[in-house]
């Protein structure tokens, strides 16, 4: 990722669900910004205690003209310094963020499609789906924490979506594992996107890799975030991983 770090200002915050905001972050710092990294990332400076952290965000949208780029954060309690930031964030506090770092998309010369996380992948889903061809045909399966994060996602007709409702994303469900497993197997080559908590996205990995034989180059797994662990754990247990990541 590229380590330039730029000072914004966050603009505006609007809620889009119960458990998801969209934050703004805006500022002439943004005028050499690259275009056309939605769905990569940046990592966003926070306050940790008596110093500060720095937390990775897909980026949602990135409009050059108003130098603006949106993130959007998903509530998970109280216990991050992300969250507790995020709880009480005011319009007009400046922040650093440093990237973008890179995009990783659905292919789109696939046969087929299948995209699927938590609401922590809502944004990369939504920038996924929207990027595929108009006829495409797949499935996607988000698993929110309330009926009410059922946003609006633009896809193409063949895009079966199906929401999984988890009311307490910390405790373990299999329900988004369970989901996925359960989507119908098509003919072709089938392009992968799963990104979310680390252990449903561990056995994702494993269930495409293992029972579907889907070739690695063809699936893109990501872990953003671990049950019960900080992000410092998370990347731990990445490292790990006898498999790898």
């Amino acid at each position: 990722m590229a380590k330039k770090a730029r000072e914004v200002t966050l603009a505006r915050r609007e809620t889009l669900s119960p458990n998801l905001t969209r934050m703004t972050l805006a500022g002439d710092a943004l005028s050499d910004f690259p275009d056309g990294f939605e769905g990569g990332y940046i990592k966003l400076s926070v306050p940790d205690g008596s110093g500060q952290a720095l937390r990775s965000y897909t980026i949602r949208s990135f409009d050059p003209a108003a130098l603006s780029l949106d993130i959007d954060m998903v509530s998970h309690g109280d216990g991050g310094p992300a969250a507790r930031w995020a709880n009480r964030a005011q319009v007009g506090e400046r922040l650093t963020i440093m990237g973008p770092g890179p995009v990783r998309r659905l292919d789109a010369a696939a046969d087929w499609f299948i995209a699927a996380g938590d609401m922590s992948a809502l944004p990369g889903i939504s920038v996924n789906l929207a990027a595929l061809p108009d006829d495409a045909a797949g499935y996607a399966v988000i698993e929110v924490i309330s009926p009410e994060d059922r946003i609006e996602i633009e896809r193409p007709p063949g895009i079966e979506l199906s929401w999984v409702v988890h009311a307490d994303p910390l405790q373990p469900s299999g329900h988004l594992e369970a989901a996925v497993k359960n989507i119908p197997w098509r003919p072709g080559e089938v392009s992968v996107w799963v990104a979310g908590e680390y252990g449903a996205a561990r056995a994702l990995r494993q269930y495409f890799r293992h029972e579907r034989d889907v070739p690695r180059e063809a699936t893109y797994v990501s872990c953003y975030w671990k049950a019960g662990d900080t992000d410092e754990g998370m990347k731990a247990a990445k490292r790990a991983d006898p498999e790898g990541w």
